[in-house]
This record gives structure tokens, C-alpha cells and sequence, in this order.
């Protein structure tokens, strides 16, 4: 049977964001966000990638002309999002040149967009003859036939009515009061 001290050291848990902070890095930003977040136990802290500079940085719209450095930041102390941003905010940083996300957040966005990536060629509206579209077709939605058919299921269902109100005895009081009407007004005619 294992120790309480093993089961602990194997249920320890993690926890892991992405930053990303757009425009230049102030100096020395690395050494100060691992002194900023050291009392969380820091497990990595990596700087994974740069964007080049881009007229419109995908998270950063506000953004002109800007490149964007991604950090990989994992914890063994339970941290979120906001004091992620809290710690980025006090190291001098304005909170529309960065983003916190988890590690979740951050791969649910990259795996939609993935899907938009794949969907190329050319747009549905301009293709006139609809080839996406599933093959239906149209006798069965217009035209002489369909009115035929629709119309024989109208008959049909009438009949069917009407075999059903010659079975309920109401109907048959029914009948028998409009046995005696005749075509003339009872107010009278000139």
C-alpha cells in the first residue's frame, strides 16, 4: 500500500497559461514576471514564440503595427486568469497590450481556428449553381405533380374525416338539424 506522501506526489496538479503580450517588451520583462510570480511556484516559464510584426495582431486589434511574444507559464500553486493579469498589470504592462489564457482556452481557440483555415476556395454565394447544396429535387417541393399528390392526400384525409364523423353520434344530430334548412333566409327576401 503506497504512503500518504506518494499519493500526494503523484496527484500533483498543474496549472498552465498561455500569455501573450503585444509590442516591444519592456526590459528586463522575463526576469521580472518569474520575481512577480515566483510565489506561485513557478514549474516553466518559456518564452514560446514571436509574431512578426503585423498591421492587425489577431488578438490585439487595437494594436497597429505590433509583434507578439507568446509565454508558456505553468504553476504548481492554484492561480487564474485574473491574478495572471494582476501580476502583468503592477510589472507596468497596460492591459490592452496582453492576454491570459488557460492552456484549455488557448487550444479550444487554435483548434477553431484550424477549422476556418481549412475551409478554402471559392465563396457559396457566387457559385450559381449551388454545388454544395444537396441534391433535392424539385417535383417534390412544386409544380403539377406535387399539387396532384398534395391534393389526393387532402381528399383522402377529408374522407377519412368524414368516416369518422358518421361513426360519432354527435354527427348524426348534426345531420338531422341541417336536414330541414333550406336555401331561403329566415329574415326574409325582397
Amino acid at each position: 500500500m503506497k504512503s500518504f506522501k506518494e499519493y500526494l506526489s503523484e496527484s500533483k496538479k498543474l496549472y498552465s497559461f498561455k500569455v501573450k503580450v503585444a509590442g516591444e517588451l519592456p526590459e528586463k520583462f522575463k526576469e521580472s514576471l518569474k520575481s512577480r510570480l515566483e510565489r506561485y511556484e513557478i514549474a516553466t516559464l518559456e518564452q514560446t514564440g514571436k509574431t512578426p510584426i503585423q498591421k492587425l495582431p489577431i488578438d490585439f486589434p487595437e494594436m497597429e503595427n505590433s509583434e507578439v511574444t507568446m509565454f508558456e507559464v505553468v504553476t504548481e500553486y492554484p492561480v487564474n486568469a485574473p491574478q495572471l493579469e494582476t501580476e502583468l498589470r503592477e510589472i507596468g504592462l497596460a492591459p490592452n497590450r496582453f492576454k491570459v489564457r488557460t492552456a484549455q482556452q488557448e487550444a479550444e481557440i487554435e483548434l477553431h481556428s484550424e477549422d476556418s483555415e481549412t475551409l478554402t476556395g471559392e465563396p457559396l454565394l457566387t457559385d450559381a449553381e449551388y454545388k454544395e447544396a444537396e441534391g433535392v429535387k424539385a417535383n417534390d417541393y412544386f409544380g403539377d405533380e406535387f399539387n396532384s399528390s398534395f391534393l389526393q392526400d387532402l381528399q383522402k384525409t377529408a374522407e377519412e374525416r368524414k368516416k369518422e364523423l358518421d361513426q360519432d353520434q354527435d354527427a348524426d344530430i348534426y345531420k338531422n338539424q341541417n336536414e330541414g334548412v333550406t336555401g331561403k333566409s329566415p329574415v326574409g327576401s325582397k
